[in-house]
Formats: structure tokens, sequence, C-alpha cells
């Protein structure tokens, strides 16, 4: 199928029509196709498929391929689809090469890496338990942006478990001052505040950290 076709059905489903004759053809062009059709392809995978569609088999082996790919590209896509529509029985096969992106030396991909690990730790976290040491490497990346993924996470775990990570209250101050004193890029500035949304994560995390703790 074409690409001008595949863009026509992504536009039919946004419509509230049935599409479900192409599905096929999205997966194929997400296989086969060049990088630009593996782009739309892809895109109209995450649209069209659910995480218990059965379709979504045929697509395992092509994320595990991209995701081993040299083209930063391709194992964006990649990291992009298994964090929107992988189900937890999938995680398995695209965890152990998920878990090595967060050491890839691109920012972009440890940073895709962190949010796919932040969905699978939502659908399944026991799957995830024996990388913490790894979340606390993303907390501490050289990149803002890897380091606010991993907040997410921490959100999470803290929530559960506030004493089990009362050791990191000193590095979430930090990052805090940091950005406080306008430490990070322009681009996370908003209205001339300095990212104010991970102020308001990083003070979410500290008050659950603080709770009931009067030291």
């Amino acid at each position: 199928m074409c690409l001008s076709c595949m863009v026509r059905l992504i536009y039919c489903e946004m419509l509230g029509y049935e599409a479900s004759f192409g599905y096929i053809h999205a997966i194929k062009l997400a296989q086969q196709g060049s990088l630009m059709e593996k782009r739309v392809g892809y895109l109209a995978v995450s649209l069209f498929l659910n995480e218990s569609h059965e379709l979504l088999l045929l697509l395992v082996n092509t994320v595990l391929k991209d995701l081993q790919s040299s083209n930063l590209l391709e194992v964006c896509m990649a990291l992009t689809v298994a964090s929107q529509i992988f189900p937890p029985d999938m995680i398995p096969a695209v965890l152990p090469l998920v878990e090595e992106k967060l050491l890839h030396s691109k920012e972009i991909i440890r940073r895709k890496a962190v949010l796919a690990l932040h969905k699978f730790y939502l659908i399944a976290p026991n799957q995830v338990q024996h990388i913490h040491d790894k979340f606390r490497k993303a907390l501490c990346d050289r990149d803002p942006g890897v380091m606010a993924a991993s907040l997410h996470i921490y959100l999470l775990l803290i929530k559960e478990n506030p004493e089990g990570y009362k050791d990191l209250t000193g590095s979430f101050v930090t990052i805090l001052k940091q950005v406080i004193g306008g430490k990070l890029a322009v681009d996370f500035n908003y209205h001339s505040v300095p990212a104010p949304w991970l102020q308001i994560q990083l003070l979410n995390i500290l008050r659950l950290l603080g709770k009931e703790d009067q030291r």
C-alpha cells in the first residue's frame, strides 16, 4: 500500500470510520518500507492497534530488529511503539534491548528508553524490579531530559515506598536548586519560569519523602 493511502486510512480512522482492512498494510510498511514509510507505518500501527490486538504479534520481530539498528530514527520509532502498545507478555522480549539503550551515547535514545521503562513499570512492575540501579543512573544523567524522564518513575516508586528512597532526598534537593537557579537550557523555560513542570514534579517527590518526617 502506498504512503498516501496509509495517511488517508489514518484520517478515516480519526473521523470514526473503520479501516481494519488496512491494519496489516501498516505493519508491512513498518517492516519493509523505506525510512519515511516505516515512520508512517509505525504511526499507523500505534493508532490502529491496542495492547490486546492479535496483529501485534507480527510486529515484535520488527521492533527487535529496529532496536538493534544503527539508525537513530529506527531505534527511536521502535522504543516509542514498544512503550505505547506492547502488553505485559511481550515486555520480556524487548526488555534487555531497552535496558541497553539506557547507556546509549545519544540522549534522545536514553530518554526514550527511560520513558519505555516507565510504561513497563506501570503495566508490569515485577518485570523491571531488577533495574532500579539503572533508574538511579538515569536520575544523574548529564542530559536534563533524561533526568526529567526518570522523575516519572521515581514519583511512582516513592508513592509506594517513601522509606526506600529517603537516601535520594539530597539529590532531589540539588536538582531542584539547579532548576530554580536557571542551570537548565532556556528550552526548559515557560514564560521565563525555569522548568515549572519539573519543579512541580520535584516538589511532589519531596512532599512524599518528607511526609510525617519532621527531620
